[in-house]
């Protein structure tokens, strides 16, 4: 019986352990993709200041 006791207990620890550990990186990986969105949209405004600077050059050009 007592070893049965350990089995569980023993057993219990690493499922929550690994319970922990998924956690995490579920985490940090929808972190990484929120980050790597806001990345892209930064990038993408970027672009856009860029397109309409030179449309205004273009249009001054004209």
């Amino acid at each position: 019986m007592s070893i049965i006791n350990k089995t569980r207990t023993y057993f219990g620890s690493l499922a929550t352990i690994a319970g922990g550990v998924g956690a995490v990186m579920v985490g940090a990986y929808i972190f990484s993709r929120v980050k790597e969105r806001h990345e892209k949209e930064i990038r993408l405004e970027r672009i856009e200041q860029i397109l309409r600077k030179l449309a205004e050059e273009q249009k001054k050009k004209e």
